[in-house]
């Protein structure tokens, strides 16, 4: 009963998060204006916003097969695709709830541990969070005083953030080449300070080795920074897209530096934990551009609105339904497997 109290609480909350964020980004906004500029948006560049999010999705699935490559059952891009695709659909209804799902889904798909699954999405995540922090040092220096002026909490925090993404990177390096050493030395140290949680740690850091195993292979490491290169550049074109979708090329002049920007900034209202980023994404992606470009707010919001929603009932439409077929198959096989077993044999 207490489970779903807090589970209740935690939602409420994000409802609560979403509607304040969303206030905050249209309360002002002209109604009429910003119904215009969604009328104006070009079907053939929100079709290639679909595609493009697609590929990124696939992209996506290809880096992290890299990172399960090492240990069996093989996992296919196809079976990862899926199971990102439910990852993002249930991101959309319960904030967070969408990375134990992928995991679920390769466990029901290829009999993938869970433990296993979430120590490679616990890496994706830190790498995620690495290039996207690389990308935002490419961002202030092709704006910088402008972003300075407009956002001036953030160089601190990007690089605070950096820092620690890239000290947790080491140690899960260092966890997997010198595993049960390191495991001991980390159990070691922390038993000093906080010795109740020390044993516990290092019964952690031994159930998530087995998904790190992709660290000790030095060819892995460049598949898995061409992938993260190409999947930011593929955020980066579905901004482009976008932008294209409501002719900021040529009104406002917005190129691939503007899209790569925007593609930093906008990340951040990934953050917070409302459903679907809906919300603090809106807000991140149209301060920036009024703040960065001088975009009207109408335009800017009806920009952010469209790709939110493109990439949204995208993922929707795909995830949605392979999860209802996963759990279903998953419902389906025992008892076929049961009847098999009951038959005589032949």
């Amino acid at each position: 009963m207490a489970g779903r109290l807090k589970t209740a609480a935690q939602y409420l909350l994000s409802l609560v998060l979403m509607g304040g964020f969303l206030y905050w980004a249209f309360r002002n906004v002209d109604a009429a204006a910003l119904g215009e500029s969604l009328r104006s948006t070009s079907l053939f560049w929100a079709g290639a916003l679909v595609v493009t999010a697609l590929c990124t999705l696939v992209i996506r699935a290809w880096r992290w097969t890299v990172l399960m490559r090492s240990f069996p059952p093989q996992v296919t891009i196809r079976d990862a695709s899926l199971a990102l695709a439910i990852c993002y659909a249930a991101n959309v209804v319960i904030p967070r709830s969408g990375e134990a799902l992928r995991a679920v889904s390769l466990k029901w798909t290829r009999g993938v541990t869970l433990s296993t699954a979430l120590a490679t999405v616990l890496l994706e995540r830190i790498l995620d969070i690495v290039f996207l922090l690389i990308f935002l040092g490419a961002s202030f220096l092709l704006v910088r005083e402008r972003i300075e002026a407009a956002f001036p909490w953030m160089a601190t925090l990007s690089v605070l953030a950096f820092a620690i993404c890239l000290a947790l990177l080491a140690a899960l390096a260092a966890v997997s080449l010198y595993q049960d050493r390191a495991v001991a030395l980390i159990v070691r140290l922390l038993g000093r300070v906080w010795p109740g949680a020390a044993t516990r740690a290092g019964a952690l850091l031994g159930t998530f080795l087995e998904g790190l195993h992709a660290l000790r292979s030095p060819a892995a490491y460049l598949e898995i920074a061409v992938g993260s290169v190409l999947l930011n550049i593929g955020y980066v074109l579905i901004i482009y897209e976008g932008f294209l979708a409501f002719d900021f090329d040529g009104v406002y002049a917005l190129g691939l530096d503007a899209a790569l920007v925007l593609m930093a900034l906008s990340s951040f209202g990934v953050i917070f934990p409302t459903p679907g980023a809906a919300g603090s994404y809106h807000l991140f992606f149209s301060k920036s551009l009024v703040a960065l470009y001088a975009v009207p707010q109408s335009a800017a919001l009806a920009c952010a609105t469209a790709v939110h929603a493109i990439a949204t009932v995208t993922y929707l439409t795909l995830g949605g339904p392979a999860l209802l077929w996963q759990r279903r198959r998953r419902r389906v096989e025992p008892t076929t497997a049961v009847d098999q077993e009951s038959q005589p044999p032949p």
